[in-house]
């Protein structure tokens, strides 16, 4: 990567690169904030394709969001089937549902979207240790309530780190990072970043071997020249004198 790109030019480049690549879908009707919340956790690590396939079951294998709330985990952990930590999101999903059922007798959370932005995540952010974490509050504030936030879940994370957009020790302050990317990103691109990325790392930069040959950022990605290197390296060195 040439030492005069910036994180600003390298992330403009990024997305020209990935959108010739793996087209952004067109973005959804929007939901009702309760259901954004319930699919971000779906959405969460994984492609759209995944997460509304995983949705759609949910939608179809229960008659409403009371039932989700009042099945088992494993019940629920059955419609994402196939979704990494399937347990795990069914958890967040029923804790959510049960803990602002508890709340509000209700599933509704479309006042939010009177409030302020800054109260809307306050508010929201009180579910964080029931199933919200701070990627599903980006998401939504993204998504229902017309803010610029850009959601990052551990994929993104690695393709930035990998790219070396965010830098090493950073990652422990995820807000301030988040905050990072949201300045570098403008509003009217960050539902294509998300989608970009998430697609980028389930195809290409996976977690224990990216398929760097076939990366379209190979040429500007630090670790990506690192890794094709390597073997042409082993190639070029001297080999041993035969006795």
């Amino acid at each position: 990567m040439p030492a005069t790109m910036n994180k600003q030019q390298l992330l403009n480049q990024t997305l020209t690169l990935l959108k010739k690549k793996f087209p952004a879908p067109p973005e959804p009707d929007k939901r009702p904030v309760l259901e954004e919340v319930v699919y971000a956790i779906c959405r969460e690590g994984v492609p759209s394709a995944k997460a509304d396939a995983a949705y759609a079951r949910m939608r179809s294998e229960f008659f409403d969001w009371n039932e989700v709330r009042v099945s088992t985990i494993q019940e629920v952990a059955n419609v994402f089937e196939g979704l990494p930590d399937a347990g795990d999101r069914a958890k967040r999903v029923v804790e959510f549902l049960q803990e602002h059922f508890e709340r509000t007798y209700s599933f509704e959370l479309d006042d939010l979207e009177k409030k302020g932005l800054k109260q809307a995540a306050k508010q929201l952010a009180r579910y964080k240790d029931k199933g919200v974490s701070d990627f599903v509050v980006a998401w939504v504030t993204q998504r229902s309530l017309g803010g610029h936030a850009v959601p990052l879940d551990e994929p993104t994370l690695r393709v930035l780190r990998r790219l070396n957009v965010i830098e090493e020790g950073e990652i422990d302050d995820l807000e301030a990072v988040r905050g990072s990317i949201e300045h570098f990103i403008p509003k009217a691109k960050g539902f294509e970043f998300t989608e970009e990325m998430i697609q980028l790392a389930d195809a290409v930069c996976v977690a224990d071997t990216p398929h760097c040959p076939h990366c379209p950022l190979k040429a500007d990605c630090p670790t990506g020249i690192e890794n094709l290197s390597k073997p042409k390296a082993a190639a070029d060195k001297p080999k041993p004198k035969s006795r």
